[in-house]
């Protein structure tokens, strides 16, 4: 591995981090000096890694030029919601029960702080959980980035919405009877909430 490609792979990681850290904001333009400057990197390499972020959607090309943090509108919001309760749904059919009920139980126990960044955290996790009941790591692969995708959105979410700790807990429930047909029911209500605010979501993207 070069120099050059060593130091754009740490760019790229740290970059990641500070995404799922909150450290951005939907809509926010990149300073690729200001990058460069903070990871101690040239250009180049920071360049190639907002790349990478581009080409995994949570990065875009701002209409005045450079690059900013993906921030969908409401109609591209709705659509990534659909593609999400779909995905959600269909893998549910494939996961072990034996293995969901396992891993909800160990949520169960592991519930998150009261900060926007932990509701999004824990939902990214609860929701790999059921690709990971697949046994197939396409499922997974697949769920991580879509929840990367919903990041900003789902910190928004937990800013506009006064319940995130109950809705997070409802998944939770019951884990034991029927958990198929339990975790079904929570994630197309969990969705169509959304889809049902989308407007407001959308707004609250702005709002830091």
């Amino acid at each position: 591995m070069s120099v050059e490609t060593s130091t754009q792979e740490r760019v790229y990681r740290a970059l990641k981090e500070e995404y799922l850290d909150g450290v951005f904001h939907a809509g926010m333009r990149l300073d690729l000096h200001a990058v460069a400057d903070r990871h101690r990197a040239s250009t180049t390499p920071v360049r190639e890694a907002i790349q990478r972020m581009v080409g995994e959607q949570l990065f875009e090309a701002h209409p005045d030029g450079g690059i900013r943090v993906v921030r969908p509108d409401i109609d591209a919001l709705a659509g990534l919601y659909v593609w999400n309760a779909q995905h959600l749904l269909g893998t549910l059919r494939l996961a072990d029960a034996a293995l969901l009920r396992g891993s909800l139980r160990l949520f169960r126990e592991r519930m998150p702080g009261t900060a926007p960044g932990d509701h999004a955290a824990f939902t990214a996790i609860l929701f790999r959980a059921i690709g990971e009941a697949t046994g197939n790591a396409e499922f997974s692969d697949q769920i991580q980035r879509m929840s990367e995708r919903l990041h900003y959105t789902r910190l928004a979410e937990a800013r506009l919405f006064d319940d995130p700790d109950r809705e997070l807990r409802t998944f939770l429930r019951n884990g034991n009877i029927d958990v198929r047909t339990n975790l079904r029911r929570r994630i197309i209500a969990y969705h169509r909430r959304r889809i049902d605010h989308v407007g407001s979501i959308s707004d609250a993207l702005w709002q830091r």
